[in-house]
């Protein structure tokens, strides 16, 4: 079996690590894969190396030059091989949808497209009315699952839970020898939730000089993050962090991850914070699975400026509760959230389009 992973300009950016993953484990298990990512100049897009070809495209253009950019990517990927056969054509984020669907009805393949946040599901539920190919939906969370199955019972997703690598033994946060570092990660499309945790984590650790907080530069931009901080005396403890998850090293290292977050957009991000045992503070279970209040992370249920604060103080008063949390978090993603578990179940979508014995298609 043969897969061509299509990804857009903002899931190229931000989720690179997840991308890497998923093309190098489809590759351990015998499916020959092939990655299209957005021309962003000398940015290198995904990093997966020399294992995983890579077709740049041009992302940005007119509807009317979609089968135009469609038919140069084809020609890329032939190299001269008439007798290649493309058997499934996998989208990952939303504004690529539409290439896919141009490329997968060109190569006669099955789509597969990712849905990795809940607002895309009524524009999943168009375009499944639409396209002339096999099709399905994978989701990266059940709670994303629930919410297509009560907004249309009929799109055809299953789950593919994304995986995160964890340690043997979880690491030690909150070392004595040490200052305390917390990592605020937000898309900052919601001002008001973004504002909020932040000046709550600004009035937990105020005149706490062994304390000090990072936060997305993007998000910090669209919420004007930076203003609140010098109006509250505190830039001292604090750093902006350009494509904060492009810094991982940083960002892992950390002792608490601040997520405010209420859209349901799925970020890697999250579970490999977990995975490094960090403790989590979120502001609603639902985003995720994972987020099991009192037991992977700390749901803020009142996330007023106030109740970020408090929450947050009571964890930086209590260290080895903090502790328990990271650790508990840890245990869940080894457990539960393991990239195999991942690969198998996008080797389960696709073998349904495209059954492994047969090489025929399922019909729809």
């Amino acid at each position: 079996m043969r897969a061509l992973l299509i990804v857009d300009r903002l899931f190229a950016q931000h989720e690179r690590a997840m991308l890497q993953r998923t093309a190098i484990g489809l590759l351990d298990e015998g499916i020959e894969t092939t990655m299209v990512v957005p021309d962003l100049g000398t940015f290198d897009t995904t990093g997966v190396g020399a294992l995983i070809p890579q077709v740049k495209y041009k992302d940005r253009g007119l509807s009317f030059t979609l089968k135009i950019r469609a038919a140069s990517i084809i020609r890329d990927l032939s190299d001269d091989r008439s007798d290649v056969q493309w058997d499934i054509v996998h989208g990952f984020g939303g504004n690529c949808w539409s290439l896919a669907n141009e490329i997968a009805k060109s190569l006669d393949s099955a789509m597969v497209l990712e849905l990795w946040r809940a607002g895309l599901i009524p524009r999943a539920s168009q375009l499944y009315k639409q396209v002339s190919v096999e099709c399905m939906f994978t989701a990266p969370d059940k709670s994303i699952e629930r919410a297509v199955h009560e907004i249309n019972p009929r799109l055809p997703v299953q789950v593919a839970p994304w995986g995160s690598p964890a340690p043997t033994t979880p690491r030690e946060i909150l070392q004595r020898d040490r200052g305390i570092s917390i990592v605020m990660q937000s898309s900052g499309r919601n001002r008001e939730e973004c504002t909020a945790a932040f000046e709550g984590v600004l009035d937990a650790i105020r005149n706490q000089d062994n304390i000090h907080l990072f936060v997305n530069l993007h998000a910090a931009q669209r919420s004007a993050l930076w203003s609140k901080a010098k109006k509250a005396g505190a830039l001292g403890q604090l750093t902006l962090v350009d494509q904060i998850e492009e810094q991982r090293d940083l960002v892992l290292n950390a002792d608490y991850l601040i997520y405010p977050d209420t859209v349901h957009e799925h970020r890697s991000l999250l579970f490999e914070a977990m995975g490094s045992a960090m403790c989590v503070l979120a502001s609603t279970a639902e985003q995720s699975s994972c987020l099991i209040d009192g037991k992977t992370a700390l749901i803020v249920n009142q996330p007023t400026r106030a109740g970020w604060s408090e929450s947050l103080r009571n964890l930086l008063s209590d260290q080895e509760r903090s502790r328990e949390l990271g650790h508990n978090a840890w245990k869940h993603i080894r457990e539960q959230r393991k990239v195999s578990t991942h690969i198998g179940a996008l080797i389960d979508t696709y073998s349904q389009l495209i059954p492994l014995e047969t090489g025929t298609r399922a019909v729809r």
